[in-house]
């Protein structure tokens, strides 16, 4: 079963951690996930979380510009094969459910990647009960990320994002 995710044609401005340092505030941090502040998206909270070696950062937020929606982002410091504006498509898997959507490509300082919107903010909150997220992308090898214990961070992203309003 697939569902479809809504994409916004906004760009937003995203990047890794260490690329938006100056245009991001820390909330805070649970279990493994950073949760940041970034005023230019309404304010909107975000949580990012690196993998152990530091190449590879995937983001999950929430766009408060106007009606709040929510957007993943994934960047590396390998070769993404993907350029600032390349549209993707990807899919997502959630504890076996499928959804797809279109990616945008996205290059920040020495991280590449895609972020992807989402026109329900509550399927970002969601991910927190769930076990497991795979992101594929044709072509590219898929991001497998254990979603098991960040029910913690989520719980933080939501009191950062009512902590905004």
């Amino acid at each position: 079963m697939h569902a479809k995710i809504s994409i916004g044609m906004t760009i937003a401005v995203l990047a890794a951690t260490a690329a938006f340092a100056q245009t991001a505030t820390k909330y805070g941090e649970e279990a493994g996930w950073e949760i940041l502040v970034k005023d230019d998206m309404g304010p909107g909270c975000l949580v990012t979380k690196s993998n152990p070696d530091g190449a590879t950062q995937v983001q999950m937020g929430i766009d408060a510009r106007q009606a709040p929606k929510g957007y993943m982002a994934i960047y590396t410091k390998s070769d993404a094969k993907v350029k600032a504006g390349d549209k993707l498509t990807v899919t997502f898997e959630v504890d076996g459910q499928e959804f797809s959507g279109q990616a945008t490509g996205q290059q920040i300082g020495e991280y590449r990647g895609a972020y992807v919107w989402v026109n329900n903010p509550d399927f970002i909150y969601d991910l927190a009960k769930k076990k497991s997220l795979r992101i594929t992308v044709p072509g590219r090898d898929p991001l497998v990320m254990n979603l098991t214990g960040t029910d913690a961070a989520f719980k933080k992203l939501r009191e950062c994002q009512a902590a905004q309003s």
